[in-house]
């Protein structure tokens, strides 16, 4: 496999795995339980999640997300229409 292009404090910046602090808590802790037992690539996929798009999710006014989330519904729409058509 090719190295990464970028250096490791990014790539920790960006890709994390499960925090040992939501083993605690009460709702997402059994769950997380049950998973490593039940299927423990599920917990090994969360630190293969690009965080900086919840970042820039997050970053971002209410009515900014609403507006990206309805040009991606239209956009959605769109493709849906050229298929039935």
């Amino acid at each position: 496999m090719a190295k990464p292009s970028y250096d490791d404090e990014t790539l920790a910046a960006y890709f994390q795995p499960v925090s040992p602090e939501l083993y605690a808590d009460p709702v997402v802790g059994p769950v997380l339980r049950r998973l490593e037992v039940d299927d423990p690539d599920v917990v090994l996929a969360v630190a293969d999640v690009d965080r900086s798009q919840v970042r820039d999710a997050l970053a971002r006014s209410p009515e900014e997300r609403l507006r990206v989330a309805l040009e991606r519904w239209n956009g959605l729409a769109r493709l849906r229409d050229a298929e039935q058509g």
